[in-house]
């Protein structure tokens, strides 16, 4: 993960201003996400504030390495940008969420990628942004998920304070069939621990 020097940041603003549709802001909390179309460049988007914050953020590549770039700026000047955080992420783009699950007045950016495959196994990617900067969220706990009911097909999704994950739940070590109408749900919450933050069950 890296912050973009000064000069990038206004040709990284015409793509995305291009992209998000021109400044067409959202006013709300984040948790719906533009869709523009699918082309090499860039393949998501979402244009938001949030509290004194103003985001920008979009990827581009292909589910086998996409470049994340969330461009920070401030309500004040929804023009300009005063940080563009870059970040190497791998899978298709299922969602992008801003949210404070901490309640600690720093947002953060979430990003949730499905594998390829008919098993589509979820990862997510979080961001706390500080100060103008960006702090990697530790995400293990979801990423080694090993529950014997678990075969992928995730979703992910905020609600309230709490980063919510769902999948169907596997009979046993059957892999065709699944429990009748069974959806796990599994619930994690933001935890600081040091200069770190922690998503844990």
């Amino acid at each position: 993960m890296k912050s973009l020097q000064p000069w990038w940041l206004m040709v990284l603003l015409v793509i995305l201003a291009a992209a998000c549709g021109g400044g067409n802001k959202k006013k709300n909390q984040a948790n719906k996400m533009q869709h523009v179309t699918p082309e090499k460049k860039v393949t998501r988007c979402l244009d938001t504030i949030f509290h004194e914050y103003h985001f920008n953020i979009f990827t581009r590549g292909d589910a086998t390495m996409r470049n994340l770039f969330v461009s920070i700026g401030s309500v004040k000047d929804t023009t300009r940008a005063d940080t563009v955080v870059e970040k190497d992420i791998k899978g298709t783009v299922a969602n992008v969420t801003v949210a404070d699950l901490d309640n600690d007045g720093k947002p953060e950016v979430y990003v949730f990628t499905t594998s390829s495959g008919s098993d589509q196994y979820g990862k997510v990617y979080g961001l706390v942004i500080m100060d103008g900067s960006a702090v990697e969220i530790n995400t293990d706990a979801i990423d080694s998920l090993a529950e014997k009911d678990y075969r992928g097909r995730d979703s992910f999704y905020v609600s309230g304070k709490e980063l919510v994950r769902t999948f169907p739940a596997f009979r046993g070590e059957e892999d065709v069939e699944l429990k009748s109408d069974s959806i796990r749900m599994v619930h994690y919450k933001l935890i600081k621990s040091g200069n770190t933050y922690v998503l844990k069950e």
